[in-house]
């Protein structure tokens, strides 16, 4: 997108193109400065669309780039003919012209309105900086908002179009944002959860050290299956004893096992049961605390014994107690048709 800055000659074209002194004079550029500029690098189809006889200013005047003005004229030939130079903000305002196109001017207040909305959704309660951050980024947004009112560049109800739209998308990828990072906290959340040990495992360690508290054993490292590698010459008992709980920490001990219980079946913590005492066998214990924990498994499986028996007892009431409610109906009858039988 151009805008056009004035008309030109064809005779001024050719002193300009020919004579880098007479260009800065015209474009109000200082004479010991260089001025850049050269033929355009421009196709015969884009220039047809171009009108001939004229300055076009082609690149606006933003922060430190300067204006650049584009130069179009038509040789003897009948053909048209392009020079670019750089231009300054004199020049441009001899010319009554805005040094920031329209294309230019939206993408600076677009930034701008972006800007502050940003900072004001920073802002804190009593953080001096965040505030002046916010107050700074709207001061400069009415300042670009008010040049380009009085530029005629954009109306008000354009500019209050342009506000809705950035607050809409705004937001939108702001409550994307927080969707994204409540999804990636809970996969966090997740894989906490995952490295710690299971129901299982942390119920198995629980009866375990209720077992080793009962032995009077270490749940320590050198009472391992290796230790006892280490140890196989002096074939020596453990004599460790294990750490003393404390009233509350036996108590919630023995709460968490208790939940978990209520919560499974007899036959799974059964099964972990049987799982630690199989791991506390393979410890090198005195005879003693073989023999204890040998009871104490064969308590256990009575335990089991009992409750299967018991299961299957009330598996077969219950079979019996179905079978007697379909035919309770049916001996009364035949009781009567005997009777009637010997009545007659």
């Amino acid at each position: 997108m151009m805008k056009k800055i004035t008309s030109l000659s064809n005779d001024q074209f050719k002193t300009l193109v020919s004579d880098k002194r007479e260009l800065k004079k015209f474009m109000k550029h200082p004479q010991n400065e260089k001025i850049e500029a050269d033929w355009a690098n421009i196709s015969e189809k884009q220039l047809q669309d171009i009108p001939s006889g004229a300055v076009y200013l082609t690149q606006s005047a933003l922060g430190e780039e300067k204006p650049q003005v584009l130069l179009v004229s038509t040789d003897g030939k009948g053909q048209k003919q392009a020079y670019e130079s750089e231009a300054t903000l004199d020049f441009l305002k001899s010319h009554d012209v805005n040094p920031v196109l329209e294309k230019d001017r939206e993408t600076q207040l677009k930034t701008s309105y972006i800007t502050f909305l940003q900072a004001h959704d920073k802002e804190k309660p009593q953080d001096i900086d965040s505030m002046l951050a916010r107050v700074n980024a709207e001061n400069d947004y009415v300042m670009l908002k008010s040049s380009a009112l009085k530029e005629n560049t954009f109306t008000p109800d354009q500019l209050k179009g342009i506000e809705d739209e950035l607050s809409h998308q705004f937001q939108a990828r702001k409550q994307a944002q927080e969707k994204d990072r409540y999804q990636e906290d809970y996969k966090q959340e997740v894989l906490e959860v995952m490295q710690q040990p299971s129901e299982e495992t942390q119920y198995k360690q629980l009866f375990k050290q209720s077992l080793l508290a009962q032995l009077g054993i270490s749940d320590e490292k050198d009472s391992s299956k290796e230790a006892k590698k280490g140890a196989e010459a002096e074939k020596a008992p453990v004599e460790k004893q294990f750490k003393q709980e404390t009233p509350q920490e036996k108590e919630q001990r023995l709460a968490k096992m208790k939940e978990f219980e209520q919560k499974h079946s007899f036959d799974k913590v059964y099964k972990l049961k049987k799982e630690v005492l199989q791991e506390l066998k393979e410890l090198n214990l005195t005879d003693s605390q073989r023999e204890k924990l040998t009871k104490l498994e064969k308590a256990l499986d009575t335990e089991k014994k009992d409750h299967d028996r018991q299961k299957k007892e009330e598996k077969s009431q219950n079979g019996f107690t179905k079978f007697f409610a379909r035919n309770s109906g049916a001996f009364p009858s035949k009781k009567r048709d005997q009777t009637q039988e010997m009545e007659r």
